[in-house]
């Protein structure tokens, strides 16, 4: 399953997993130029730490942080 954002400077970004429990790709494109675009970031994130990650922004959004500031 993908899933597209636009992201704050007219990029995107992708996020996919191709298999149920597997790893989560992300890469972040540049702005489209030409008809082309370029990646300027991936990452693969393993299920335990996007697991611990949802559960941290949970966390985090129960306990009145609403803005995630640190």
């Amino acid at each position: 399953m993908k899933m597209k954002f636009n992201v704050n400077n007219n990029g995107t970004m992708e996020v996919f997993q191709a298999r149920d429990d597997g790893p989560v790709y992300v890469a972040v494109y540049e702005p489209e130029k030409d008809g082309k675009r370029e990646e300027r970031s991936s990452t693969i994130i393993s299920p335990g730490d996007f697991i611990t990650m949802l559960n941290w922004y949970r966390y985090q959004k129960e306990h009145g942080n609403e803005s995630l500031n640190f």
